[in-house]
């Protein structure tokens, strides 16, 4: 059996979320989270993104043999410009990837992304990165896979 080759490329839906006053902050830019082009390990495997230290590319998760080319993890930059506003994160438990007859899982995000909350200096632009842990299960066709995660980008103002 030929190993699958797959990409997988996630966009963000996003939610702004802001509570506390009428200065809260703003959603700039957004940088879509790439697993890359996967050629998998017929046994399945697990490829992750940790980008909890700041970005970081894909690699095999344990003792994985797929091999990826590319990939990048994603970002959201928003604007702040109030000291002491809070941002948080909010992540889904789990996103399913499907193909229409195959299905992939990813998860992990919180864990794999900067960590939240941030008390904001008022400086303006910060960045946070966005990492996440893709279940490969054995038999995966070869495809290419888009997804959406829904963020929920919390500000609240002192």
């Amino acid at each position: 059996m030929r190993p699958a080759a797959t990409a997988l490329i996630g966009l963000f839906s996003l939610v702004l979320l802001g509570a506390g006053g009428a200065w809260a902050g703003s959603i700039i830019a957004v940088e879509a989270i790439s697993f890359g082009n996967i050629v998998m390990d017929p046994d399945g495997d697990l490829i992750e993104i940790d980008a909890s230290g700041g970005a970081a590319s894909p690699h095999v998760y344990g003792s994985g043999r797929s091999f990826i080319n590319g990939g990048n993890s994603g970002e959201i930059r928003v604007n702040s410009t109030t000291a002491g506003e809070v941002i948080t994160l909010i992540f889904p438990g789990s996103v399913a990837v499907s193909d229409g007859s195959a299905t992939h899982t990813i998860e992990g995000f919180s864990a794999r992304s900067t960590s939240t909350p941030v008390i904001s200096d008022g400086s303006g632009l910060m960045a946070f990165d966005i990492g996440g842990l893709l279940r490969l299960e054995a038999g995966q066709a070869d495809s290419s896979y888009d997804f959406d995660i829904t963020v929920t980008v919390q500000f609240d103002n002192p």
